[in-house]
């Protein structure tokens, strides 16, 4: 006897779901769905059960990494770190003191102690490269104040050097125009 196809669409009906939302849960949930010879998706009933677990999951308020690590954890059998289902598809967490909800709680303890060492250091190394950052360019723009000051100075220097120069020439000018004046006219003309 064949198995019973459901294309997305009635698929989509069947479950009250926009079909983008099964292609979606697909894709983030790394489904299987087969597929028809032209590549088409089609859904049998074993796939319908599985998207009424994610709906029910969803409408519990379960996000899709945790759903689908309980999918992983139910297709691998793994009995160490499964989440135990029941028949109405809830999460049984009754018994704090069981072992599977203690290895549960160390396991999202140490997850989040990891996320938050990483997130420690990449927030340390963002810090540092941004301070680097002010840093550089608060010592640029520093050097460069000091720069244009030195530079100014420097202009003001030769400035005065060259007026002083230009004052000297003149002066002598005025002394050998002086001095010559002062020749009676027979030295001038002789050079006596």
């Amino acid at each position: 006897m064949e198995e019973k196809r459901y294309t997305i669409s009635e698929a989509s009906e069947l479950l009250e779901l926009e079909s983008h939302v099964l292609r979606y849960w697909e894709e983030e949930l790394n489904l299987n769905i087969p597929r028809n010879e032209m590549g088409h998706r089609y859904y049998t009933n074993n796939e319908i059960d599985i998207f009424k677990k994610i709906k029910d999951f969803k409408n519990q308020g379960l996000q899709l990494k945790a759903i689908k690590s309980a999918l992983d954890n139910l297709n691998k059998n793994n009995e160490n770190y499964s989440l135990e289902i029941t028949n109405n598809s809830q999460v049984n967490i009754a018994n704090p003191n069981d072992e599977k909800v203690k290895k549960f709680q160390i396991m999202i303890r140490n997850l989040f102690k990891e996320a938050l060492i990483e997130y420690n250091r990449i927030f340390k190394e963002e810090l540092k490269e941004e301070l680097k950052h002010d840093l550089r360019e608060e010592i640029s723009s520093q050097i460069k104040t000091i720069e244009l000051n030195h530079e100014l100075k420097e202009k003001e220097r030769y400035r005065k050097l060259d007026e002083a120069i230009r004052e000297v020439q003149n002066m002598r000018k005025e002394s050998a125009v002086a001095v010559t004046a002062k020749k009676p006219w027979y030295k001038q003309v002789f050079g006596r």
